[in-house]
């Protein structure tokens, strides 16, 4: 094993120790105000959110602070791991580019709208030329020469989740311990598509998720249906899930398994690919948890559902 992942491991493994966690979380969630919630991030590793000036963020503007939270440490990270490792470096990191095409497209379908893009660094993958296009029809074609690929005709309704399975697929390539993941949150892409779209499974998304889960699922009209036809790799997402409207739960479910099996890579005794996935894979649902806790305070309600489910 070399200097590079003895380093990144140990690094990974002291970053995973900086999580706020389900308790700290549940206090967060229990403040008396956005700002009051914010404040009490002063001393973890999202300290970001609590800087001077952030007590006036909207829910939004917290949320986009905890994100850039999240990519700091994935950069720093990057930073210790060998040169052998920077495909799986970035295709960790291209969830945050996914996050800024998002805010791009809207940007340029709409010159009044502000949007803050996260910082990518080394990890980027196209986003320097994706960033220079100045309309929606050079967003395409940077798009289409980019590994996201072409979005299509029916982009504007699809974009987002054809982001999100191109980003699965980079993922899928560089981690393959992440399969199950992966597998995991295609069918939750597909069990939108099929039950809450109201047109319907779109052509283009139905075949980018071919790769993932095959084809089969799109003659379902039913979560059992969907259960059925999904492969074994991705089918317990919906163990428990009997309609549409506990697609949520499904999702948090899918980030609580993702946490679960992170800790327990990160408990492997040999430094390399694991425990640095295993970190990633933790803070990055401690993002989620902390974004879901400030939602909770922002709206007056304490710790809600989607938080007990993360617990």
């Amino acid at each position: 094993m070399s200097p590079g992942w003895v380093a990144a491991t140990v690094r990974a493994k002291a970053m995973a120790r900086r999580r706020l966690g389900a308790g700290a979380a549940h206090r967060l969630a229990s403040a008396p105000s956005l700002a009051d919630a914010l404040g009490m991030l002063d001393g973890t590793a999202y300290a970001r959110a609590a800087m001077p000036g952030a007590s006036g963020a909207t829910l939004p503007e917290a949320e986009q602070l905890v994100a850039a939270a999240e990519l700091w440490q994935l950069r720093v990270l990057a930073g210790w791991l060998p040169r052998s490792a920077v495909g799986l470096a970035r295709a960790l990191g291209a969830r945050y580019e996914l996050l800024n095409i998002e805010a791009h497209a809207l940007a340029l379908g709409d010159p009044r709208r502000r949007s803050t893009y996260h910082e990518l660094g080394s990890l980027a993958l196209s986003w320097p030329r994706i960033a220079a296009t100045t309309s929606v029809a050079e967003l395409r074609v940077a798009l289409a020469a980019s590994p996201w690929g072409d979005p299509g005709d029916e982009w504007a309704e699809t974009l987002h989740d054809l982001l999100l399975i191109r980003w699965l697929r980079m993922l899928a390539a560089e981690a393959p311990r992440a399969g199950e993941w992966v597998s995991g949150a295609a069918v939750l892409i597909a069990a939108k598509q099929l039950l809450v779209a109201t047109r319907g499974p779109a052509e283009s998304v139905a075949r980018a998720l071919a790769p993932l889960i095959g084809s089969d699922w799109v003659r379902t009209r039913s979560v059992p249906g969907l259960r059925t036809a999904a492969p074994s790799a991705g089918r317990w997402v919906l163990d428990g899930i009997g309609s549409p409207a506990e697609i949520w739960r499904a999702e948090a479910g899918l980030a609580a398994r993702i946490e679960s099996d992170g800790f327990r890579l990160l408990r492997q005794g040999t430094p390399g690919v694991d425990p640095v996935l295993g970190a990633v894979a933790v803070l990055a649902v401690d993002g989620r948890r902390v974004r879901a806790a400030l939602a909770d305070a922002a709206y007056g309600t304490g710790p809600g559902e989607v938080l007990d489910v993360l617990a």
